[in-house]
Parts: C-alpha cells; structure tokens; sequence
C-alpha cells in the first residue's frame, strides 16, 4: 500500500476513536493501531507521537472537508445553488464529525496539554486551511455579484462576517430548534440564505 494511502488509513483510524471517545488524551497509539488492524510499530514509523497523529488526522479531515466544497462549486450554477450546497456541505460536517469537534472545543476551553500540543503542531496547518477556506468564500461571494445578487463587492470584513453568521444561523437552529421555532431542514437553509442577502444589501 502507497504510503500516502497507509497514512490516511490511519488518519480514519484516529478520527473513529476521536468521534467516540469522551476523551480525546486518552486514547492510546496502540488504540489506533488496532482500529487500523496494523501494528504499532507500523504507526510510529510515519508518526513521531500520538500528538502529531491526531494534529495530522484533524488536519486532514479539514483539508479534505475544504476539497469537497471546492470540487462541489459549480460556475454553470447559481450562487443560491452554489451557497445552498455550501450550507448543506457544513452541516453534513456537523452531522458526522460533530463528536470530534466538540471534543476539540472541549479541549481548547480546558486549555488541557494535549490541546496545546496539538494547537502547536496545527499552527502553519492551519493558516493555510484558513486561507483554502477564505478563497472559497471569495469564490462564492463573487459568484454572488455576478448573478446580480449582490450590487458590488463588499469589503472582506462583510462578507466574511455574512456567511459566517449564515452558517451559524444553519447550525443553531438545525442543532437546537428545529420544529420548536416551526421551521423545517428547507425553511432553515433558505433563512440562512437570506441571512446573507441582508447583511449585504
């Protein structure tokens, strides 16, 4: 098996037993060894620590959550069909991760040695998802003056804090107050649609 392959089986590995565990600095290489079916050794010769292996694993499944938006974007849709997908994307995220980055969220409001470590390693990772993650948005938003949605471009501020609030506005009401505010799955993306148009008209 191609290293790259082996690793990002191992990578699958970790973030199953992130996803149910209900502590993260517990599990064990020797735990994602066996849930990979391979040996431990196996895993220390592409990771120096179980550190580094979670930062690695968490950072993969962002990097390949941010691919799967890019490749979803479509020039011959329209933004609202481009942005419904980009909703329905971090929700789907939400739904099938939500263990693993709660126990992220958990970590980092400890402030726990593990989170640190990990905060440590994830650093450069992480400014360059940022920027993947920001290029896209951009993508979106000027997909959005480009249909006529939007009359002009608005500064980065706005219309990141837009589809930052929109994505909130998807994520709280689908979590905690879907059918108790009378919405359903369709009515609550078309709110957060909406949420964006406004903030920027």
């Amino acid at each position: 098996m191609p290293t790259e392959k082996k690793k990002e089986f191992i990578y699958e590995a970790a973030l199953s037993l992130i996803d149910e565990s209900d502590d993260v600095s517990k599990i064990k290489v020797v735990d994602i060894a066996e849930k990979a079916n391979i040996g431990k050794g196996t895993v220390y010769e592409y990771f120096s620590s179980k550190e580094q292996l979670i930062a690695e694993s968490i950072t993969y499944m962002l990097k390949k959550w941010i691919n799967h938006l890019e490749d979803s974007f479509g020039e011959e849709r329209s933004f609202k069909e481009n942005y419904t997908l980009m909703l329905e994307s971090v929700l789907s995220l939400m739904e099938k991760k939500h263990r693993t980055i709660l126990g992220f969220i958990s970590m980092s409001e400890s402030g726990s040695h593990l989170y640190k470590s990990l905060n440590s390693l994830m650093k450069d990772s992480f400014e360059e998802l940022q920027k993947s993650n920001l290029q896209f948005y951009e993508k979106i938003v000027d997909k959005s003056v480009e249909d006529g949605i939007i009359e002009e471009k608005p500064p980065l501020f706005d219309w990141y804090f837009a589809i930052s609030s929109s994505i909130l506005c998807v994520i709280i009401h689908e979590k905690h107050f879907e059918g108790d505010v009378g919405y359903n799955h369709q009515e609550i993306i078309e709110k957060a649609y909406n949420t964006y148009i406004k903030l920027l008209s």
